[in-house]
């Protein structure tokens, strides 16, 4: 619950909070500001999402001042609307002393960066003391309130980085390297646009940060409603139309968030109340919404952001990212549609009452294409004709301001101003947890490149692995759902990028293959136990321990396991060889994957005897495989078993229509 909300045994006359802080991205601030310090953060937080949107038009700073701009902005925010301790600061209405020492200690640096930028880059190679004084103040700050924002794993992870950099020289052996000194430090992290200034700033700072302002100008704005009136129509009157409505709704709503734990605790609010009205189990009302909020992020065309990201790392255009993301983004859904409707069918669970859905015609008005279609139109349309991703979507924000303010008469101007600047200021705190993120974890990658670790543990696992390809991608899966258990999605995908990618690359795996398969398993890591965040926003909501919602959650999700998987051995799945061949080779796959879900949840027309749930395994292990013998014998297991299993329903129903 909102740690703002009214509190009925509160004085009468108090002074309620200037401005409210208690919903990010991710949920987590725990400061209220009041008084002249509410004002002016929050007047921070708007100056932030204001400079995005201006750089965004206008053209960006030279680029390391444009990412000390963003860094600093980002760990004023940081510091100011999370306390040293969670929780530590309830009640507390200003900023402790020690907050406005860090804050000092990050305008420090960054300031210095603005001022001398030019002169630094010119003299990295010869670093003085002051250099070093304010990279430790620098990467002080940003460590902190990374910690603050995201936890302890992500600044762990770059401690360890930052130890093994500066004490290599101690390590006997392969691991070992000679060792960086604290001038060499400096000038790596500092002075040089390799180290906190490089390629995730850069990101954060141009493209990641106008899709974040994008997102929540588009939900702000009435997308958010527009987005779960569509799924109403779209799946309400089905089978299992509650969490057919989670499904789609959320998918819609995380292809643009790009937060699984954010879509789950922002859209787990309606539609989880929603599918325990009308029958559902909390656990498995827990599962469709945290798949399906993890989910989005798979689905074309903005995947959350990652495709971006993915697009700057391998340099592969965008668009390339996009079309070999869409089968294995349908299939995802396939198996999570066909989980949900063999469980509402063999549970019972009726569609969503017809009162409830509101009326195509009034759902899919000229203001809902205005609103949701014309600017993702408009991005893809700038992207087809040549225009960068910062651009294009730039022109969709552009877009959908014009429609808030000019068409939309729901609202008057004041109350038009007054929506836009909360949006504002709610995107400067998402912005600025997206800004930590990007220096810390770009910090670990260039320790990571500094020290060529990255080399050696691609080496080590293709050793391990030897010549198998199979023993390497469970490796490299491994890798990567533990480097992204608890870590926001851009940073999992990246460390996953830097560390896993490259052996598989090793053993001729293209480098969109490999890298798809990184950022699929980075993003399934936020439904993986122990550190599932997705199911932990969920299961809040839902009020239950987050245990017991684990098995519906991987019943519902592991299908999706396996599509990376499918995807290396089939690369059709990734839009690559003949129409004729991609066809059929998602066909298959497709039925593999509802004979794998049919299994797992023991049921099709009826449940299913042990016999035909073990032939019903079997197939789909063999469809889901490549070659086409096994294909064709998966096939026929498959259809046996589904054949057998309707005939076991139509004699249980002739024999009940007799008696």
């Amino acid at each position: 619950m909102s740690q703002n909300a009214a509190d009925p045994h509160e004085p009468e006359g108090e002074r309620k909070p200037v401005v409210d802080t208690s919903i990010d991205e991710e949920g987590r601030t725990d400061r209220t500001l009041m008084g002249w310090q509410g004002w002016l953060f929050a007047g921070v937080a708007v100056a932030f999402s204001s400079f995005h949107l201006y750089t965004a038009y206008f053209g960006n700073l030279p680029h390391m001042q444009q990412r000390a701009t963003h860094g600093l902005f980002g760990v004023v925010l940081a510091i100011a609307f999370f306390s040293l301790r969670p929780g530590s600061a309830r009640g507390r209405n200003t900023l402790p002393w020690y907050d406005w020492l860090l804050i000092l200690c990050a305008i420090l640096p960054m300031g210095y960066v603005l001022m001398n930028w030019q002169d630094m880059f010119r003299a990295r190679l010869f670093p003085d003391t002051h250099h070093m004084i304010l990279t430790v103040m620098a990467v002080g700050v940003f460590l902190e309130a990374c910690r603050r924002v995201l936890g302890w794993s992500l600044v762990i992870l770059a401690g360890a980085a930052l130890a093994y950099a500066m004490l290599g020289h101690l390590i006997p052996g392969t691991w070992g390297h000679a060792g960086f000194s604290p001038e060499r430090m400096a000038s790596r992290l500092f002075m040089a646009d390799s180290g906190l200034w490089g390629m995730l700033p850069g990101l954060s700072a141009t493209v990641i940060s106008i899709f974040i302002l994008f997102g929540l100008i588009v939900m702000g704005t009435g997308g958010g409603r527009a987005f779960m009136n569509a799924a109403l129509v779209i799946a309400g009157r089905q089978v299992g139309g509650a969490a057919k409505v989670a499904t789609v709704g959320s998918s819609l709503m995380g292809t643009i968030s790009g937060s699984g734990m954010a879509n789950a605790a922002a859209t787990g609010s309606l539609t989880i109340p929603m599918m325990r009205n009308l029958g559902y189990r909390r656990e498995f009302a827990v599962g469709v919404e945290a798949t399906a909020s993890t989910g989005g992020q798979l689905m074309p065309p903005i995947m959350g952001a990652g495709a971006f990201v993915m697009a700057e790392i391998v340099g592969i255009p965008y668009l390339t990212i996009v079309v070999a993301a869409i089968i294995p983004a349908i299939l995802f859904y396939l198996g999570n549609f066909w989980v949900i409707h063999l469980s509402a069918r063999k549970e019972g669970i009726a569609p969503v009452p017809a009162e409830q859905i509101p009326s195509a015609r009034a759902t899919f008005t000229i203001m809902f294409f205005l609103q949701l279609i014309l600017p993702i139109g408009l991005m893809i349309w700038f992207l087809l004709s040549g225009y960068s991703i910062a651009y294009a979507g730039s022109q969709a924000v552009l877009a959908t301001l014009i429609v808030f303010f000019f068409v939309n008469w729901e609202y008057g101007l004041k109350e038009k101003i007054i929506i836009f600047l909360e949006i504002l200021r709610k995107a400067g705190v998402s912005l600025s947890m997206m800004a930590v993120l990007a220096f810390v974890a770009q910090i670990i990658v260039s320790m990571i490149s500094a020290t060529g670790i990255g080399v050696k543990f691609t080496d080590m696992m293709v050793s391990f692995g030897g010549q198998s390809l199979f023993l390497v991608l469970i490796m490299a899966m491994l890798a990567c759902i533990i480097l992204g258990m608890g870590m926001p999605t851009t940073a999992a995908y990246v460390l996953s990028a830097s560390l896993a990618a490259p052996a598989l690359i090793a053993l001729d795996v293209p480098a969109l293959h490999a890298h798809l398969f990184a950022f699929y398993f980075a993003i399934l890591a936020t439904i993986t136990p122990p550190v599932c965040t997705a199911i932990y926003a969920a299961s809040a909501i839902a009020e239950i321990r987050w245990t017991r919602a684990v098995p519906d959650t991987m019943k519902l999700g592991w299908v999706a396991f396996t599509i990376p998987y499918m995807f290396i051995y089939s690369p059709q799945l990734l839009m690559e060889g003949g129409a004729v061949e991609i066809i059929l080779v998602t066909t298959v796959k497709a039925v593999g994957v509802l004979a794998l879900a049919t299994a797992t949840i023991n049921h099709f027309a009826t449940k299913l005897t042990v016999m035909q749930r073990l032939m019903a395994f079997a197939g789909a292990f063999l469809l889901i495989t490549p070659g086409w013998e096994t294909n064709i014998v998966g096939l026929a297991v498959t259809l046996l078993a589904m054949t057998l299993n309707l005939r076991a329903h139509r004699a249980v129903t002739s024999g009940a229509t007799l008696s």
